[in-house]
């Protein structure tokens, strides 16, 4: 008898211990982050010791390692975010390249898809993680649940068209920022079930 099973690399991750640094007249200071492997310097930090600080160690030679600082309850809202930054054993440094929204979930390609609402309408944004930079995913989603917006019927040329969303009757568009573009209402089931 054999068994065949897939394996799913998971990246190691370690809690960082957090200290501030001595700030200096030229200087506002900064974070001392470490854990058994290693130790960051973070230079002029939003959040302080306050924050969780998780290091991330990379699966491969091609990814960085990095360093992820989750808000503190006192910074939770609709718009918190999690602070990333690229961490290097090499010269002990970690240096910010973005953040991603906090109510973001990870997915199995390391990428963060977000759907929030606002207005009228609900919204899903992908968000990965290339080199030492955040790349946002074009094009996001959008169900229109309530008003009216400018939908094209392709994505190159052609004439808007008004179209009204309500909740009975949403309407599902590619949204690649200055141009909306029909999409079938399957490709957006999975964002309203959410909210």
């Amino acid at each position: 008898m054999s068994y065949i099973g897939l394996v799913v690399a998971v990246p190691t991750e370690y809690q960082l211990l957090c200290k501030v640094f001595d700030q200096s007249v030229d200087s506002k200071g900064g974070l001392t982050l470490s854990f058994e492997g290693g130790a960051f310097a973070i230079e002029n930090p939003d959040r302080g010791c306050k924050s969780d600080y998780i290091y991330r160690a990379s699966l491969n030679q091609s990814s960085t390692p990095l360093i992820f600082s989750y808000p503190t309850s006192e910074d939770m809202g609709l718009n918190s975010q999690i602070m990333i930054f690229v961490a290097s054993i090499k010269d002990g440094s970690a240096m910010y390249i973005g953040s991603v929204p906090a109510g973001a979930s990870e997915l199995q390609d390391g990428s963060y898809k977000d759907i929030q609402q606002s207005g009228g309408s609900i919204y899903e944004s992908i968000y990965r993680i290339e080199g030492r930079e955040i790349l946002t995913l074009t094009p996001g989603k959008e169900l229109i649940i309530s008003g009216e917006e400018c939908v094209y019927k392709e994505k190159s040329g052609g004439v808007c068209k008004k179209m009204r969303g309500s909740f009975k009757n949403p309407v599902c568009v590619f949204n690649y920022g200055s141009r909306k573009v029909l999409a079938n209402v399957p490709e957006c089931s999975d964002m309203s079930r959410n909210f």
